[in-house]
């Protein structure tokens, strides 16, 4: 299904992860459609995380899907955009289930 982005949430990592946006504009659609994980947020039902490595960072876009329990005519959305550290991804993929990983 489709994934949004809402000029709520670009204002969002524009404010609170100015040095990453450049690389979401570059990146963001790439990681969501051609993710090297993607792994269940066991804090936050229904949130997981599409993580992309590159050969000097990790991109991390949390997004926010549409369950079947909720209304259909929701859209799955991004919620972030930031980098992540090969350490806190190792953590992130111990604390939590990967749904997909890249062959």
């Amino acid at each position: 299904r489709d994934i949004v982005v809402t000029e709520e949430r670009l204002d969002h990592i524009k404010r609170r992860h100015p040095e990453d946006f450049a690389l979401f504009e570059k990146f963001g659609a790439d990681t969501v459609c051609n993710p090297d994980f993607i792994i269940r947020d066991t804090k936050n039902k229904g949130t997981v995380f599409m993580i992309r490595e590159l050969p000097d960072t990790n991109l991390n876009v949390v997004v926010r899907a549409v369950l079947e329990t909720e209304d259909s005519n929701r859209k799955n959305s991004v919620m972030t955009f930031y980098r992540i550290r090969q350490r806190n991804l190792r953590k992130l993929m111990e604390k939590n289930d990967i749904l997909y990983k890249k062959e």
